[in-house]
């Protein structure tokens, strides 16, 4: 975990120390509803580089009726190389901060709630996604591997883990990288930046990434439509980008089919 997100994880009294500070508010008490409208409404107190990550996100800190929190703020908006996909033609690819948006809107449509809160807001002249800062992260996966901790339910964080490589595959999310995965005390995973996803190719990118999927997460894919989609992500996600969505939804839960049929059910769904 960088000293950044670290520090982030408590807001600090400025109040003098005879001075009694009131208590934070409980965030894990929060509604998406008040986490966006903090995002949206918030007044920018102060904002930094966050000093990695190749779309140079920024922090900042937000406060609305007396509340203060955290926010990340990106704002990349550009082209990337074209996807060259196992199979058919190049596709092209963006690097953009609608798809962050287009990711959490994604992740309630299927029920997951793994994405952190993210809304569309400008930020110094540009258009951008505020994603809210996640509370209570005691590493980042990159550390918890790095340092060999063992969660305390393996089964319940390979179950996370398992939902969060189906979630890439159906998003063809190209740049999940361990420091972006997130680890609450709770051993909750929280998946944030996700501005490499949705390029339209409709098939599966990585085969082997799916191992396990829950019954429930199938059955939330498999009822995804054009519309629903749509009505989701709003003008964040284009006609192309939701049709590559819905065909490697397609291909998902065709492969899951087969594996539950080859190796067992209970092997496959949980």
């Amino acid at each position: 975990m960088t000293l950044t997100r670290r520090a982030s994880l408590r807001l600090l009294c400025a109040a003098p120390a005879s001075v009694a500070c009131a208590a934070p508010p409980d965030f894990s008490q929060y509604s998406d509803a008040q986490k966006e409208d903090l995002l949206l409404r918030g007044k920018i107190d102060s904002f930094a580089e966050i000093g990695h990550g190749v779309t140079k996100p920024v922090k900042a800190s937000l406060s609305l009726n007396g509340i203060t929190h955290s926010a990340q703020i990106q704002v990349v908006d550009k082209e990337l190389p074209d996807f060259f996909p196992p199979q058919g033609n190049p596709v092209p690819s963006k690097d953009s901060w609608r798809f962050n948006v287009a990711a959490y809107r994604i992740d309630r449509l299927l029920g997951l709630r793994m994405v952190a809160v993210v809304v569309a807001r400008p930020f110094r002249g540009k258009p951008g996604a505020f994603s809210w800062w996640v509370d209570d992260v005691q590493f980042e996966e990159v550390e918890r591997i790095k340092r060999e901790i063992t969660p305390p339910n393996p089964e319940d964080f390979d179950r996370q883990i398992a939902l969060t490589r189906v979630f890439d595959e159906l998003i063809i999310n190209i740049d999940r990288n361990l420091a972006n995965l997130l680890i609450t005390n709770s051993w909750r995973v929280a998946l944030i930046d996700h501005t490499r996803s949705f390029n339209p190719y409709p098939g599966i990118r990585n085969t082997e990434k799916l191992t396990r999927c829950s019954r429930s997460l199938l059955a939330g894919m498999q009822a995804l439509s054009s519309a629903s989609v749509a009505k989701a992500v709003g003008a964040h996600l284009t006609p192309a980008e939701i049709r590559g969505l819905l065909g490697r939804r397609d291909r998902i839960v065709e492969f899951f089919a087969k594996a539950a049929k080859e190796k067992g059910e209970d092997k496959v769904f949980f």
